[in-house]
């Protein structure tokens, strides 16, 4: 990878953009600290320590979500570890049976990883406390002693997640929604002070979908829909129709209004955009059932404010066809807030009412938006991944190669708490190679320092107290931060482990030195194994990504334009295909962030894929601006040419896809200026007779229809056609670079 030092330590320490996860830190200190105070109380401190350790490990398998989804972790986690530490005792004075059952303990946990990110959790303890146990042998009597501790420690964990904390099933669903209207309050944000970026528009579409999912998962098992659900639905409808309208609205003002002599529109539309700023927060927090105040009183001034704009603006045209231009823009930009008020006038109704459980008047709820997955039996999820060409099923045997590997060596060895080479594998070793390669760092960089750490606190700290209080808040911190840093949760759990150990024997220096050897030993094999064991490059991956992403784009554009051609009725299919798109160029953006993790990247590709991505995204705004203005399209005459343009793009866009996918240069641009002119005319035409009905105080005329249904085309078709020479530039680069 080329990086230099610099580059080289923010790849390590930088966090991602989530808060740490508070409530989870403290579920696994009580899970841990309460067994762990009345072992000390009964005079069974390793026992208590045992039950908490096992209680931690449970409560790492709460992924959060709806009630359905923790309860089927948890039980899962349960029986897992219980059978886990029971064969694992057994076993573990058989040389060759750890090794055979490492391997196949590890498979398994790969594959678990087919049931989500539920199922990877549960994969990750239950391998955990195999390849914990197999270093500490027992007969009958002990494993089954310690098989009926798990069964009381896992009843403790669900005790404390399931029913302690307060069960409010809509919970999730009504976080995932508030998140979503953050996420996009968030993004007006930074686009006022000009810091927005593509990866914001990533993270509303995955708050909608986390929304989506957790409502669906929540629905499963109920007959019918409940009051409840469609108001849901349809405030995750709203946050969609919301996005759509920001998108529209922000790309009008980019794209027609950055002149200084429009100084006065920016700063209406900016203040506008603060005023839905603070209003979606303010949404977001009644669907949190937090006090707030909804408030359209500004929003609305701004808006007469746009009007008396847009009036000045009419006055003022004096027969000019670029005036009347630049008022269809500034026309349209009145429409877009006007709308937007609207919208989120009906979702602040829509929250109060969630809350309040009052009914409201039904609006209609667009079940499309709802994509409950196709459901699937475990077993024929695990047959049609039982093949080389699954990557899953790649990464289990990369898991269980690794495991039994290092069982192998530290049995020969005799390393000192040599089973560290393993937890490090199992912690370690990610599907792709990216993430692989920067675990690999913040986990020996985590706990070299965690260790230098736990060896001076045992050294200067001689009260049981005291040291039991330090295990407690590096499990707190450790939980917290693993979300929002890796590296920094590996210092605080490195000291937590040695803190245990040093329970019942005094660890030192030289034990901080073996945690510190077999770690990186663990992750050596971890990055060794995923390099030469059927390795999943991130740039094999990429061109397919890319590909989907510009197919979609030709879905969505092809859907809208179809409308404008007169060959489709506009309808909710339109929504849901713009979501799709979303999806498809965030999945292609994720992987092009996992590929500039990879070692051995080749930097010529980073600019023509990341111009790429970005002019994906800005051809989708342009189209989102045409799907928002369907709202007012009548379909009054069909606009010459059009037919051609949208040929040649769509012929243009599969091109673009099969070079990407291929690998072959693109065959030169159609040549869209030249059609573009054809369309022109036309438009002017309407344009200068609408002038001349305006000379006569002519109102509302099919004239004006028709400007109102294609002048947005006008304004649009050209940056269309930017963005695509642009796309096509990009793609030569990336193929010749290659």
């Amino acid at each position: 990878m080329q990086l230099n030092q610099s580059n080289f330590l923010r790849f390590l320490i930088q966090s991602e953009p989530v808060k740490p996860a508070v409530s989870n830190g403290l579920r696994a200190a009580l899970a841990l600290g309460v067994p762990m105070l009345i072992g000390q109380l009964i005079n069974q401190r390793e026992s208590g320590l045992f039950v908490g350790l096992i209680a931690y490990f449970v409560n790492l398998a709460n992924v959060g979500g709806p009630y359905q989804i923790k309860a089927k972790a948890m039980t899962g986690a349960t029986l897992g570890i219980a059978i886990s530490v029971f064969v694992a005792t057994l076993v573990a004075k058989i040389p060759v049976l750890t090794v055979v059952l490492a391997f196949l303990w590890g498979l398994a946990s790969g594959f678990a990883s087919l049931y989500g990110n539920a199922g990877a959790n549960v994969g990750l303890v239950v391998g955990i406390s195999f390849i914990s146990t197999i270093a500490q042998p027992g007969n009958l009597e002990v494993a089954l002693m310690r098989s009926l501790l798990c069964l009381i420690a896992s009843g403790w964990a669900m005790l404390l997640s399931l029913v302690m904390w307060p069960f409010r099933p809509y919970d999730p669903v009504q976080i995932a929604l508030a998140d979503c209207l953050k996420a996009i309050a968030n993004y007006i944000q930074k686009f006022v002070g000009k810091v927005a970026t593509p990866e914001n528009i990533l993270e509303i579409r995955k708050a909608l979908e986390t929304a989506r999912t957790t409502l669906g998962t929540t629905r499963i098992g109920q007959p019918a829909r409940s009051w409840m659900d469609e108001q849901l639905l349809v405030l995750i409808q709203d946050g969609d129709r919301l996005l759509g309208s920001v998108i529209a609205l922000i790309e009008l003002l980019e794209t027609h209004f950055q002149h200084q002599q429009y100084y006065a529109v920016q700063q209406l539309v900016d203040d506008a955009l603060v005023e839905i700023s603070i209003i979606l927060q303010a949404i977001a927090k009644v669907i949190s059932r937090k006090p707030a105040s909804i408030d359209l009183g500004n929003l609305n001034r701004i808006y007469e404010a746009l009007k008396e704009q847009e009036n000045l603006q009419r006055k003022a045209i004096a027969g000019s066809e670029t005036d009347y231009t630049t008022l269809v823009a500034f026309t349209n930009l009145v429409l877009m807030i006007e709308k937007l008020i609207k919208q989120l006038q009906y979702t602040a109704q829509t929250a109060k009412s969630l809350v309040d459980r009052s009914k409201m008047s039904r609006r209609d709820v667009d079940t499309l938006l709802l994509v409950a997955g196709e459901q699937r039996s475990l077993l024929s999820l695990l047959k049609e991944n039982l093949t080389l060409d699954s990557a899953i099923f790649r990464h289990a045997l990369r898991i269980g190669v690794s495991l039994a590997v290092g069982v192998i060596l530290y049995s020969v060895t005799n390393l000192p708490m040599g089973y560290w080479v393993t937890l490090t594998i199992m912690l370690v070793l990610k599907p792709n190679l990216g993430a692989t390669f920067q675990r690999f760092f913040q986990r020996v960089g985590g706990t070299i320092l965690g260790a230098v750490l736990a060896a001076i606190i045992v050294a200067t700290i001689t009260n049981k107290a005291v040291l039991d209080i330090i295990i407690l808040l590096t499990v707190f911190f450790g939980i917290s931060l693993i979300g929002f840093n890796y590296g920094y949760s590996v210092v605080f759990l490195s000291i937590f482990v040695l803190l245990i150990i040093d329970v019942g024997n005094p660890i030192g220096w030289q034990f901080a030195g073996f945690r510190v050897l077999n770690t990186l030993i663990g992750a050596g094999l971890a990055f060794a194994s995923h390099y030469f064991i059927w390795p999943n490059w991130e740039r094999d991956r990429l061109p397919s990504q890319l590909a989907t992403a510009l197919r979609e784009c030709h879905k969505y554009f092809s859907d809208v334009m179809a409308v404008y051609q007169g060959t489709k009725e506009g309808d909710s299919s339109i929504i849901s295909q713009r979501r799709q798109t979303g999806l498809a160029i965030g999945n292609a953006q994720a992987s092009f962030q996992g590929l500039l993790r990879e070692p051995q990247m080749h930097k010529e590709l980073v600019e023509p894929v990341m111009t790429l991505l970005v002019y994906m995204g800005r051809f989708t705004n342009a189209v989102t601006v045409l799907a928002v203005h369907l709202e007012h399209f009548r379909a009054t005459v069909p606009l010459p040419e059009l037919e051609t343009f949208v040929r040649q793009v769509s012929l243009l866009l599969e091109q673009l896809a099969d070079s990407v996918q291929q690998e072959t240069t693109p065959l030169p641009l159609p040549d869209l200026e030249e059609t573009l002119h054809k369309i022109q005319p036309h438009l002017q035409a309407l344009r200068t007779a609408r002038i001349e009905e305006l000379a006569v105080n002519q109102g509302h005329t099919p004239i004006r229809q028709a400007v109102i249904d294609y002048s947005i085309l006008d304004l649009e078709i050209e940056q269309i056609v930017r963005r695509l020479t642009a796309m096509h530039s990009a793609m030569i680069r990336l193929t010749s670079g290659k």
